[in-house]
């Protein structure tokens, strides 16, 4: 057999015996479990997840029904529509990596990441990211563990290393009814928020939101840990509500038009 010969039986039969292995060698329940276990054991994050309808494909490709997401035991969100292409080398050095594309409602995701295989293992680090684009408000339920509720478009960025999760969103044109962490001014007044926190163990730590309005402007900054609120508002109001506020909000005043209000105690979940 010539050499030409033994080289083109290599390039053509290595692809078929990958993809072969591909089909056969790795069941569907062995990625599923790994997607879930790498979400709902890891030490850092207080999370779960569930999938329904995992399903192979050709080109280390794999699609997703749904996934429902649970943080601290409340329900996150539902991503739906699922396809993830998987690198094959990372599985070698025992990490699952993969590109992913999904639905969120109506809004679009798209993102990577690298994850362990195995949790257990010496290296647990846990990278990736995650572009969120246009996301009603009410098809992440999360949200309303902080009292948020109402229509708008989320649109976020998040960034994920080292087992700690940092997001930065806005909601250019929000309509939002109740109180966001137990905010003691009408969350109604404000249309336009953006933010950024970052969630570790069972912490958020909240960098800074602020809110927009024709009745002035917010910001909250603080952190969340254990489920117990220790959080500062700021509040500038516009110059025709300062009579409406001042006598409610004066005890907060630090300077003329400018008030801090302390928000501590338990989140109210659900």
């Amino acid at each position: 057999m010539s050499r030409t010969r033994k080289l083109l039986y290599i390039v053509t039969g290595v692809p078929v015996f990958i993809i072969l292995a591909w089909f056969f060698a790795v069941p569907d329940s062995l990625i599923k479990s790994n997607i879930e276990d790498s979400i709902s054991n890891n030490e850092k994050l207080d999370a779960s997840a569930s999938i329904k309808g995992l399903k192979k494909r050709l080109f280390f490709t794999v699609h997703i029904d749904s996934l429902e997401l649970n943080i601290n035991k409340t329900p996150a969100v539902t991503i739906t529509d699922i396809s993830a292409k998987i690198n094959p080398l990372y599985l070698l050095k025992k990490h699952l990596a993969f590109s992913v594309k999904a639905k969120i409602g109506d809004g679009d995701i798209e993102g990577s990441f690298k994850l362990p295989v195995r949790l257990g293992e010496s290296d647990k680090s846990e990278t990736g990211t995650l572009k969120i684009d246009n996301v009603e408000i009410n098809d992440i339920p999360y949200l309303a563990s902080a009292g948020i509720s109402g229509r708008g478009l989320i649109s976020a960025l998040l960034n994920l290393k080292n087992n700690v999760a940092e997001v930065i969103f806005k909601i250019p044109d929000a309509d939002i009814q109740g109180a966001i962490m137990g905010m003691p001014v009408p969350i109604s007044s404000f249309h336009k928020i953006r933010g950024a926190f970052q969630m570790e163990n069972n912490t958020i730590r909240v960098m800074a939101i602020s809110l927009e309005g024709d009745r002035g402007y917010a910001r909250l900054k603080g952190d969340i840990t254990n489920g117990f609120m220790n959080l500062v508002l700021e509040i500038m109001p516009a110059a025709d509500e300062l009579k409406t506020i001042e006598s409610m909000l004066s005890r907060y005043q630090i300077s003329p038009g400018y008030y801090v209000i302390p928000i501590e105690g338990p989140l109210k979940q659900g």
